[in-house]
């Protein structure tokens, strides 16, 4: 929970050169307490500031390296971004060939399915006409029980 909270609203808001900053900040404030020890009249006031000094500095080298961290999982972010659009992008092209071919096989199979249904009407008549079965109906009918797309291949 804190870690997520330190990721996204500081981490992710502060600009990473911040971080630095404030350890060199820090460091700079370790060695001013130092000097401040020398003087009298404030040197109580550096038995604060050098603990202050060196939580700041560890702050800064902690939030400097989750900065880092952070920076890392970004670009892996971006990277997997880039592949996930060329996927898509592939996926789309693939698509497209499909409902191309699809769409081909079937005008093919309509455009057979009309030739049958027109060489079914003309032995209808001569069925009818004579009131015997014509070998060509079953001849239609194993023509249209075939696989058209097998046989154009």
């Amino acid at each position: 929970m804190f870690f997520n909270f330190l990721i996204t609203y500081i981490i992710g808001v502060i600009p990473s050169w911040i971080w630095p900053a404030l350890t060199g900040a820090g460091v700079a404030i370790w060695f001013l307490s130092n000097m401040i020890a020398k003087f009298p009249a404030i040197q109580p006031y550096s038995a604060a500031i050098k603990p202050a000094s060196i939580l700041i500095t560890i702050v800064g080298i902690f939030m400097y390296g989750g900065a880092g961290v952070s920076a890392i999982y970004q670009a892996q972010i971006q990277e997997l971004e880039r592949r996930v659009a060329v996927a898509d992008q592939k996926s789309i092209d693939v698509t497209a060939a499909v409902e191309e071919k699809t769409e081909q096989k079937i005008k093919f199979i309509n455009r057979d399915r009309i030739v049958y249904k027109d060489r079914i009407k003309q032995v209808e008549k001569v069925i009818d006409s004579d009131c015997k079965f014509d070998k060509s109906a079953l001849d239609i009918l194993n023509d249209a029980a075939a696989n058209p797309l097998k046989a154009k291949q």
